[in-house]
C-alpha cells in the first residue's frame, strides 16, 4: 500500500506505539497522513500481540518504535515516521510538541493522559484522547482551547489502584475500535471540522454499541475553566508516572491567536481518559454520571 489519494497536511504525534496507535497509525497512513512522529519507551512483549497488530513474534523484545516504523514502512514508503524514544514526560515535550498539528493520547496511565492533556491546553494543540479496556472503547476529541478538555470531565489523577490491561485484560479488536475511531477524529481536526469536538464516543463490545454523548465544559476547569489555574507543567503533579522527575515547573508557551505550539521550555529529562462509562439521560441524551474506576490501555 502506498497510501490512499492525496497528501493530507499536518503532523500527528502518537503518544504510545501498542495497540490503539498501530489501528490508528494504519488509518491515518491510508488516508492520505505523510508524518507521524511516535513517542514510546517500550519493547515488544509476546502477551501483547493479540492486539499490537503492527508486530509479530521476531519483533518480541524489540523496541515497539523500530517494530513499528518498519511495519508502516513496509505498508507506506511514502510516509515518514519520526521516532522519539522515551515517555512523554514533563520534560520532554521541548522536543514533541513543535510542528505538532494534533496529538494522539494513546498511553496507558493516568499521569501520562492529564500531562497530555495540560500539555495540549498550553501549546493550543487539538489531542485525541483514546482508550480500552475489556470490551470498552471510549475515544475524546479536544479542542487547542479545551472547552470541554479532559480536565473537565476529570479534575485530577485518581488515587488508589486503578485495573489495567495486565490486571483487567483487554479485547484485541475493541483496541482496534479504539484506534480507528482515534483516526477518524485526527483526520478531522486535520480537515478542520470542529463538529468533533464536545463529544465522547464509547463503544461496547459485548453489545456492539457505538454510542456518542455531548460533554459540557466546567467553568471551574482549572485546565481551560475561566479561571484556569494550570499554567505550567510541574512535574510534581503527575507523580504516578513522573515521580523520578524533579525541579522548577516547566513553562509551557504557545501562540494564543493561531494556535500553533511555539516552545517548551525545561529540564530534558525522561514519563490513559480512562474508559468512560457515560451513562445517559434516556429522555434528554444528556450526560449525567461518570465513571473513572478503569485505567485504559495504549
Amino acid at each position: 500500500m502506498s497510501g490512499g489519494g492525496e497528501a493530507i497536511r499536518g503532523c500527528v504525534l502518537l503518544v504510545g506505539a501498542g495497540g490503539i496507535a498501530a489501528p490508528a497509525a494504519l488509518a491515518l497512513a491510508a488516508a492520505g497522513v505523510r508524518e507521524l512522529r511516535v513517542a514510546d519507551d517500550d519493547q515488544v512483549e509476546l502477551t501483547n500481540l493479540h492486539r499490537q497488530i503492527l508486530f509479530d513474534d521476531d519483533d518480541v523484545g524489540r523496541p515497539k518504535l523500530d517494530a513499528f516504523a518498519e511495519a508502516l514502512r513496509r505498508r507506506f514508503p511514502g510516509l515518514r515516521v519520526d521516532r522519539r524514544y522515551g515517555r512523554f514526560a514533563p520534560s520532554a515535550a521541548a522536543g514533541l510538541m513543535p510542528g505538532v498539528s494534533v496529538v494522539v493520547d494513546a498511553t496507558d496511565n493516568f499521569a501520562s493522559r492529564f500531562l497530555i492533556a495540560d500539555v495540549c491546553r498550553l501549546t493550543r494543540t487539538p489531542v485525541v484522547h483514546a482508550a480500552a479496556i475489556r470490551w470498552r472503547a471510549t475515544v475524546m476529541a479536544v479542542a487547542g482551547e479545551g472547552a470541554p478538555c479532559y480536565r473537565c470531565l476529570f479534575e485530577d489523577l485518581p488515587t488508589g489502584d486503578a485495573p489495567d490491561c495486565a490486571t483487567a485484560g483487554v479485547a484485541g479488536p475493541v483496541c482496534g475500535v479504539a484506534g480507528a475511531i482515534a483516526a477518524d477524529r485526527a483526520l478531522a481536526i486535520l480537515a478542520g471540522d470542529a463538529s468533533i469536538f464536545g463529544r465522547i464516543a464509547t463503544y461496547d463490545g459485548l453489545t456492539d454499541t457505538l454510542r456518542s454523548v455531548p460533554v459540557s465544559a466546567r467553568p471551574a476547569c482549572d485546565l481551560c475553566g475561566a479561571r484556569a489555574a494550570i499554567a505550567t507543567i510541574d512535574a510534581s503533579r503527575y507523580v504516578v508516572a513522573c515521580a523520578a522527575e524533579s525541579g522548577s515547573p516547566t513553562h509551557v508557551e504557545g501562540d494564543r491567536e493561531s494556535g500553533s505550539p511555539t516552545h517548551v521550555e525545561g529540564n530534558r529529562e525522561s514519563g490513559s481518559p480512562s474508559p468512560v462509562e457515560v451513562e445517559k439521560d434516556r429522555e434528554s441524551g444528556s450526560s449525567t454520571h461518570l465513571k473513572t474506576g478503569e485505567q485504559d490501555h495504549g
